[in-house]
């Protein structure tokens, strides 16, 4: 094998320019690449959904939850690849969510929840509005959100900015590239209000069911006809459609009353069921979605370059940028790449340590572009973006490039200095010695990674982007390190100025003693323990009881998470009020709130959203006016003394003390994984029906709240919710000629107004055209009680047939797994979910819970089992396919073992690790077993290969070992610190997102940097131990 590759590599270095022509291929594709090439934070990890959007108009909840929620997620169930459906209902709104693997295509689930609600649509009731079928994926939650508010000294109205955003700029924004939707949001829908004075209504003997018949009759336009000769052809029309305030006001209800009697027209808005704050300020909202494959951030630049645009042609209307993913994108790009240049300085350093060598720090210098040039042009090539995930894998990639062009390198100066071969003789026999071993160490790499592409799950879906990035850069760096570090070797090493090599001689003279120093401590530790079998039985039980506190104590002190928080400078906050309360009482809060939120540090944006509006799903509360949803963005943790989790809990305490405020969860951005798991401990309670979950629920919540750990509880409905009853006296009714449904459809009329014609609107669909009664006037339960009712026998007051009770019910009714649900949330800052979840486990053990109700564990700790056994399946995988790689390698299973005997070792290092900086088992962490899985072996192949080539050429197993430890320890130690120092910034959270990935780096960092220290010892004992000098002369 040697010889064929060695003959191979020798012709091609022998013809450099077609090595040159490679190269400069990849950098200028490289260059291409990484302008051309997306930027996210980070790539999507949620299930592909479809949400279903469905209004009834007067409905209650508990109405569209049995008629609509029930039999639409029977339906779902039936689905190929769905998860789980789910739904929240309010009044006259219902929301029902079906969730998919990883595996549906979005397109097709849309297709399939379509055919099933259309096979039950005649079961659903009649009077539902046409139902909205709505994509969930990356692309839901909007790139920039705008907030239109009328500045101090004009006279325009919020219904006025939505008018114009919700026509002329939304169809400016649509025609942008990259832009999918628009979304308004906020309420304030501009409508023509036709008020109709209830009093004046009664002294004309007229009803609002009259004036809406009026109405209807004169909104149309009639084509007669058409008239024609054989000169012309004419369209005869009559124009009964009223498209002037002044028609409306002179339309004749009666032979002498007309509707300016008895009624105000103007425009206004209907009763708000959502509202908006950008940056403190009422407003309404443009919340501006992209398609699947535009780029975030060249999107975001279009949008402002049109905002910029329209802010010139209304310079009455503040257009603030209220929430953004660019300036979050854009900042962890550049830490990334400012951790990555920091990663390059911090390992060429230790390399000079440990080689003394400018010539060779300056092949290093060269092959690192070339690498990285040549792995952004593979990453573009294979179709791969620019996140948090992938430019760690860059920076991790770092300690691969090092790792083979360093034992190359050296191998080739060793050649040239130590056997003081000739500069081509050196090159070409250094390369053809260690390509085996680099080779192998490449491949057990690149298989101890590769189990993630397929793992499935949440871990492929957040690793695969990673791992594959890796791979690239394993083979860009393995064919460098075999054909650049060779050539740039062969020129730079050969320069002989006089100067320079005084200097490095210098260096070298002074490491040199220290490597020496180094060797001579491991090779004296081995000659001991091989000495003395009592010294040996020692060592081995002291390594065995180390690894079993390190396995059975440490790593359960460490805990587990599914991924670690971070602070991207992002706080979200949730606010549930009382029940029963206007929206302008929410506003209120609303507005004290952002004041709190100003005050505890220096603010970059605030979108505040109150309630939400049907069909809307990028923004707002997702629930009623009790609901409100803020995101504060503060300036980047390197601008600020406070951690973003001091920030929370100042806020907290704070806005806790607001009144009427009767829930509050604070949380940084991205404190769960995913956003379908609403916070880090969610316990679901199930039953089959309402009446035993509230109560059940505040058991939990309880329990919840003495679980250590946990910061913040809430629960997702209250029975708190007053509903006022009619009673109507049926018997006494039908005296005067009305049954149950007209005394409903009369009040209906005048609590509700109802939309009885349009209004023309200029490029734009139509205003609604809405008949209702003054606020005055159904304001307060005693004046609609007085209200005369219209009767065959004449009018009469309501409370004549009829009287009012009132109950409590649900503030939202939700349903999962075909039942009834109450969940109950729990925040935390940064405790192990599961030390929290062993805690709150204990408490739940207290609570008695009513037969028929079920407890379910759906937060964190659900996805980190999922995920975690996804994982340990991956590494188990990875550690087979190694073995059976190193025996094909090496033809010897015993030496395959004992490669591999080098990997519990770092389980040592990394839990200790964890345990001294604070962080816990986590996805990351495990990410970071498997790259050290491949790393560690490397050193082991590095040693063992030495010493079977010794052994072939005559030498005793012993000194073979003790001669590969002499010149293997120095590329080995070289290796692991130089790639600890280049993951670094990744173990210290570095750059804005990165805290996410740091345990990777730390279990990367200890791991590599203890294991490589055992390696050293134990692997050689081992060999001297088992290996047979005659089978190895024989193989």
């Amino acid at each position: 094998m040697s010889k064929g590759s060695g003959s191979w590599i020798e012709k091609v270095l022998r013809k450099p320019h077609i090595i040159l022509a490679f190269l400069a291929l990849f950098i200028l594709t490289g260059i291409t690449g990484y302008n051309k090439m997306q930027r996210n934070l980070f790539p999507n990890s949620n299930y592909p959904e479809v949400a279903l959007v469905i209004v009834q108009p007067g409905a209650s909840a508990k109405t569209m939850a049995s008629n609509i929620a029930v039999p639409v997620e029977e339906e779902l169930y039936a689905l190929d690849e769905i998860r789980r459906a789910y739904s929240n209902t309010i009044d006259e709104v219902t929301v029902i969510r079906a969730e998919f693997e990883y595996s549906k295509n979005i397109d097709t689930a849309v297709n399939d929840v379509t055919n099933a609600l259309s096979k039950i649509r005649a079961k659903l009731p009649k009077d539902i509005k046409e139902p909205q079928i709505i994509k969930i994926t990356e692309a839901t939650a909007p790139v920039i959100v705008v907030a239109m508010s009328p500045k101090r000294d004009t006279v325009l109205t919020l219904e006025e900015i939505r008018d114009l955003a919700s026509s002329d700029i939304k169809h400016k924004l649509l025609k942008t590239k990259g832009v999918a939707n628009v979304d308004i949001f906020g309420g304030y829908e501009k409508e023509l209000q036709i008020i109709v004075d209830k009093d004046k209504l009664d002294s004309y003997h007229l009803s609002l069911g009259e004036i809406i018949s009026t109405l209807q009759k004169n909104n149309n336009e009639y084509a007669i006809g058409f008239v024609s000769n054989q000169e012309h052809r004419y369209l005869l029309k009559s124009q009964g459609k009223r498209d002037t305030v002044p028609m409306l006001n002179s339309l004749m209800l009666t032979p002498v009353v007309k509707l300016s009697d008895v009624a105000e027209i103007y425009f206004g808005h209907y009763e708000n069921s959502a509202a908006y704050y950008g940056n403190g300020k009422a407003a309404i909202a443009l919340s501006i979605q992209r398609s699947l494959s535009a780029d975030v951030i060249q999107t975001i630049d279009k949008v402002e370059e049109v905002i910029a645009e329209v802010r010139s042609r209304y310079p009455n209307i503040n257009f603030e940028v209220s929430d953004t993913q660019k300036e979050t994108i854009v900042q962890s790009t550049e830490n990334m790449f400012e951790s990555l240049r920091d990663a390059i300085i911090m390992s060429t350093i230790i390399v000079f340590l440990f080689l003394a060598s400018f010539r060779q720090i300056l092949v290093v210098l060269v092959t690192i572009p070339l690498v990285y040039s040549s792995t952004i042009a593979l990453m573009w090539l294979f179709g791969i973006d620019f996140n948090v995930i992938t430019l760690t894998a860059i920076i991790l990639a770092l300690g691969l490039l090092l790792d083979d062009t360093v034992v190359v390198m050296e191998n080739i100066e060793r050649h040239y200095r130590e056997l003081g071969q000739e500069i081509h003789t050196a090159v070409f026999d250094g390369t053809k010695e260690i390509m085996f071993a680099d080779f192998s160490g490449t491949v057990t790499t690149m298989i101890a990674l590769s189990p993630m592409l397929f793992v499935g799950g949440y871990p492929q879906t957040i690793f695969a982007p990673l791992v594959s990035t890796l791979l690239l850069a394993l083979a860009a760096s393995y064919v460098i390190s075999i054909i650049a570090v060779p050539l740039l070797s062969l020129y730079i090493l050969s320069i002989q100025n006089p100067l320079l090599l005084k200097i490095e001689n210098g260096f070298h003279a002074v490491i040199g003693r220290a490597n020496d120093s180094v060797q001579g401590f491991f090779a004296s530790i081995v000659k001991a323990i091989t000495a003395s079998k009592l010294l040996g039985f020692a060592s081995i039980a002291t390594l065995i009881v180390l690894f079993i506190i390190s396995a059975k104590i440490v790593m359960p002190v460490v805990g587990q998470e599914l991924m670690p928080p971070m602070d991207t400078g992002g706080v979200n906050i949730k606010i549930t009020t009382d029940a029963n309360l206007p929206v302008e009482k929410s506003e209120a809060i609303m507005q004290k709130v952002n004041k709190i939120i100003e005050a505890q540090g220096e603010i970059l944006r605030i979108s505040g959203s109150i309630g939400s509006e049907a069909g809307v799903l990028s923004i707002g509360s997702g629930s009623g006016i009790d609901h409100l949803f803020i995101i504060a963005t503060y300036v980047d943790r390197y601008k600020r003394e406070a951690d973003i989790w001091q920030i929370s809990r100042a806020l907290r305490e704070e806005i806790a003390k607001i009144p009427h405020v009767k829930y509050l969860d604070i949380a940084p951005a991205g404190s769960t994984a995913m956003s379908s798991i609403r916070a880090s401990v969610d316990a679901m309670l199930s039953a089959s029906d309402l009446n035993s979950l509230q109560s059940s629920g505040v058991m939990v919540e309880k329990a919840l709240q003495k679980t250590q750990g946990i910061v913040s509880t809430s629960m997702s409905w209250d029975m708190d919710k007053v509903v006022y009853n009619l009673n109507i006296d049926e018997g006494e009714a039908l005296r005067y000629g009305l049954k149950r449904s007209d005394i409903v459809a009369q009040l209906q009329l005048a609590l509700r107004g109802a939309p009885v014609a349009t209004f023309a609107k200029t490029n734009s669909m139509d205003y609604v055209v809405r008949v209702w009664l003054p606020k005055k006037q159904i304001d307060d339960f005693d004046t609609i009680l007085n209200m005369l009712i219209d009767t065959t026998k004449g009018k009469i007051p309501l409370n004549k047939i009829a009287a009012l009770d009132f109950d409590k019910e649900p503030s939202s009714i939700t349903r999962d797994g075909l039942a009834y649900t109450i969940e109950v949330y729990g925040n935390r800052d940064k405790s192990a979910i599961s030390h929290i979840m062993a805690n709150f486990e204990e408490q739940l053990e207290k609570v008695d819970l009513p037969q028929g109700v079920e407890l379910e564990q759906i937060g964190d700790i659900k996805q980190f089992k999922a995920a975690a056994g996804r994982m340990l399946g991956a590494i188990m995988i990875a550690v087979i396919l190694m073995f059976f790689t190193l025996v094909v390698m090496f033809a010897n299973i015993k030496i395959a073992l004992m490669i591999l005997f080098s990997i519990p070792l770092t389980i040592i290092g990394a839990s200790w690790t964890m345990l001294a900086v604070g962080y816990h088992v986590s996805m990351p962490a495990m990410m970071g077993f498997m790259l050290l899985s491949g790393m560690i072996v490397n050193n082991a192949i590095l040693l063992i290969h030495f010493a079977l080539e010794q052994i072939q050429a005559g030498m005793n197993k012993k000194d073979a070992m003790l001669e590969s430890i002499k010149i293997r320890t120095r590329p080995v130690l070289m290796t692991a610190f130089a790639v600890s120092v280049a993951m670094l910034p990744v173990a210290q959270g570095a750059a804005i997102g990165l805290e996410r990935l740091a345990p990777l780096g730390a279990v990367a960092i200890g791991g590599l940097i203890v294991g490589t220290f055992m390696t050293l010892v134990f692997i050689p004992i081992v060999f001297i131990w088992t290996v047979k000098e005659e089978n190895v002369r024989t193989n």
